[in-house]
């Protein structure tokens, strides 16, 4: 059984560094976020939730999932309301309000669902 367990380890690991790479190689300012949020520590690599999170929303973004994006950034921010999560929001909806409209469409999004997530999230931050 502890073979198993280590073959899904070594799974995940190799999906993880193969998703980071690709993250690299589409976005070159993904590499700051990563350079930010990855900590090596006696040859031990430490990912802050936060970062993690600010990871993923640039994966999403640079694969066009923005309703996935938006809907982990929510549950996110729910659940910390952290000021690093306060700033990876500003970064997505920053970043797809670069994006026209018919780019938008094709995921499913628009500039009106923009301003109502940013609304969304200063309203939270808001109640703290």
């Amino acid at each position: 059984m502890e073979g198993v367990a280590s073959m899904y380890e070594h799974d995940y690991i190799k999906r993880l560094i193969e998703s980071i790479g690709e993250m690299l190689g589409h976005n070159s300012a993904g590499q700051d976020a990563v350079e930010r949020n990855i900590n090596m520590d006696n040859q031990n690599v430490i990912i802050s939730k936060d970062g993690l999170l600010e990871m993923m929303i640039r994966k999403y973004i640079s694969d066009g999932k923005i309703n996935e994006a938006e809907d982990k950034l929510m549950e996110s921010i729910k659940l910390n309301k952290s000021q690093q999560n306060y700033k990876t929001a500003l970064f997505f909806y920053n970043e797809i309000d670069k994006w026209d409209e018919n780019k938008l469409a094709r995921c499913s999004f628009s500039k009106q669902r923009i301003v109502e997530g940013l609304t969304n999230i200063k309203n939270m931050y808001n109640s703290q």
